[in-house]
């Protein structure tokens, strides 16, 4: 599982993700103000997400609305629904619920990226995936 942060509105980051042209996807995205959460990619298939081809032939890319330097995007519903999310697909595959197996995008070799960025709690967010 790689957590990322779109840099861009909800809205945008799917039209972004719908143009061929612009060669990136992730498996879904999730709303800031509720917590709504878009399949962009079927979990079976490819998303170009990591920036890495063997992790993104490995794991399953939510992006979240918001931008790194903008801790008010990373709302309660935002982190309910994502981690209910990434618990399900931890159960569905049996994926360990833990930071070795749930990172951020900072965290694949070779990128350059800085999300989910210092404002993300991941130990809130483990914890909520925990008990999802």
């Amino acid at each position: 599982m790689i957590i990322h942060v779109t840099q861009e509105t909800y809205t945008d980051a799917l039209a972004i993700f719908q143009n061929p042209q612009k060669k990136v996807s992730a498996h879904y995205v999730v709303r800031s103000a509720d917590g709504h959460v878009a399949q962009c990619v079927r979990e079976s298939d490819i998303a170009w997400h990591a920036g890495n081809w063997d992790y993104n032939t490995r794991s399953i890319g939510i992006e979240h609305e918001g931008w790194v330097d903008k801790p008010a995007y990373f709302t309660n519903a935002l982190y309910e629904q994502s981690a209910a999310l990434t618990a399900a697909v931890c159960d569905r595959y049996g994926i360990p619920k833990d930071r070795a197996h749930i990172i951020g995008h900072h965290e694949v070799p070779g990128t350059d990226h800085t999300d989910p960025g210092p404002y993300w709690d991941w130990v809130r967010y483990i914890r909520l995936v925990n008990f999802a």
